[in-house]
């Protein structure tokens, strides 16, 4: 598969300081990947030490952020209900961006890559921008962090994906997004970043990061 390019907008005056945006693109064997995430679920189920600990400290640099816009941030609820009950299984590709995000407590996004069309733009929307949302039509606000592909906007950084190039069980072809926020610690975004990319080196594939500054 082609991994697509990536770019970013000019930032505008006052908009977050966001200093990077990376995609880790990979062809994955669906049979191997859940089979990885089910061994991976058991080991986490059968520790004995707490694995949201740092997750549950990273996810709070995103909830502070969320909350300044108003919007309700999904990671420490999940890292919390992770606690409670285990890793979710839902589909391959989803299962592996919540496992990456529910045990590094870094915000990510999954689309499949087929779907895309082109390449991808790390952008800020403009008032009133609207996109299909997975579950409904999503507005932006001025200056909300977006990624674009050559037909619109694939995901709102805090409002979540579209429904055009979402996932589905069958998806092979796909493009992880990892997503900065003030404040957030270098050490913490790398090390979600090399923490995806292992597992799905893990599960067979040869993933390809790419990375642009803002």
């Amino acid at each position: 598969m082609k991994a697509p390019a990536l770019s970013a907008g000019k930032k505008p005056s006052g908009a977050a300081e966001l200093t990077r945006f990376t995609a880790v693109v990979a062809a994955v064997d669906t049979a191997a990947l859940s089979t990885l995430l089910e061994l991976r679920r058991q080991e986490s189920a059968s520790r004995s030490d707490d694995v949201f600990e740092r997750a549950s400290k990273v996810a709070e640099v995103y909830a502070r952020w969320f909350d300044a816009h108003g919007v309700t941030c999904p990671l420490p609820g999940q890292i919390a209900t992770a606690r409670r009950k285990g890793l979710p299984v839902i589909a391959p590709a989803v299962d592996a961006l919540l496992y990456a995000e529910l045990t590094s407590g870094v915000l990510m996004g999954v689309q499949d890559a087929d779907a895309i069309d082109g390449d991808l733009h790390f952008d800020w929307a403009a008032q009133g921008e609207t996109f299909p949302g997975f579950r409904s039509t999503v507005t932006c606000a001025q200056d909300e962090p977006v990624v674009r592909d050559g037909a619109g906007i694939v995901a709102s950084v805090l409002q979540g994906p579209d429904r055009r190039t979402s996932v589905t069980k069958d998806s092979r072809h796909l493009v992880f997004t990892v997503y900065d926020a003030p404040g957030l610690g270098a050490e913490d975004f790398d090390g979600a970043v090399r923490l995806l990319s292992d597992l799905l080196q893990d599960a067979g594939a040869v993933p390809d990061v790419l990375e642009v500054r803002l």
